[in-house]
């Protein structure tokens, strides 16, 4: 591969994989931008996972809760059948 292929070909990998990045010519080399998220971002992440988490809590909760008193009700009637 000639030096202007692998440079059309890198052009196009930034491109397409929308990278944060840019060619150095006098170097030969790609110098590569790491992508920070803002605090906003990071916020509305965190909130976004603990919205599920409480979520999925409380249906195992309600899961839970659903089973203890089916039990409950079970052996109230196994001491009603034995009286």
């Amino acid at each position: 591969m000639s030096p202007d292929q692998a440079e059309c070909w890198i052009v196009d990998l930034i491109r397409n994989a929308e990278l944060d990045a840019k060619i150095d010519s006098e170097h030969n080399c790609v110098v590569m931008r790491g992508t920070s998220q803002s605090i906003y971002e990071q916020v509305m992440e965190r909130t976004r996972d603990l919205n599920m988490r409480s979520a999925t809590l409380a249906q195992n909760l309600q899961t839970v809760l659903n089973e203890a008193r089916k039990e409950k009700e079970k052996k109230e009637r196994a001491a009603l059948e034995e009286e």
